[in-house]
């Protein structure tokens, strides 16, 4: 009995250290844009790498942004005026510099929600709040095995969830 509830410890000890690994690996910002951000200091940012493209409903942005690898994100705030979900869509033109799934993070560790027989491949990775950072998703999606269409942070704190996401 002894050595079962030994193996069950040093089990459940190697499952938690593996989810830490991979949560330090994992990013909990894109492009300098962190949850829970206030809506000034993540105005501030994107005014500093893009353009406003269009306000939407429900407290949510479009932005056009100047990097090497994504075309826009988009952003939403919930009604604190806190960053609750930021949005990266990849460049797909032939200068961009492609993001791979294993860039953000390893998806032998992450959830596939997606159904790759369609080419429709879905990885999230689940984190723990840490650090001033809230409980979040990681969600990486695409068309192709290897490469990103767009990257997403999602709080999930919200206190007061939108109709829209």
């Amino acid at each position: 009995m002894k050595k079962l509830i030994l193996i069950n410890l040093l089990l459940s000890i190697w499952a938690a250290s593996a989810v830490e690994a991979s949560a330090q690996r994992l990013q909990r910002q894109i492009l300098g844009l962190h949850l829970n951000m206030t809506k000034e200091a993540a105005h501030k940012r994107l005014q500093e790498i893009g353009i406003v493209i269009r306000h939407e409903e429900n407290r949510q942005e479009v932005w056009q942004v100047r990097h090497e690898s994504f075309s826009h994100l988009l952003i939403g705030f919930d009604k604190e005026d806190k960053l609750r979900y930021v949005t990266a869509v990849a460049r797909e033109d032939k200068e961009a510099k492609r993001v791979g799934y294993n860039d953000i993070g390893d998806v032998k560790k992450a959830r596939q929600a997606g159904d790759p027989k369609i080419n429709n491949f879905n990885y999230q990775w689940e984190l723990p709040a840490a650090d001033g950072n809230p409980h979040m998703l990681v969600i990486v999606a695409g068309r192709t095995p290897k490469l990103v269409t767009t990257y997403t942070l999602k709080s999930l704190e919200s206190t007061v969830p939108l109709e829209k996401d």
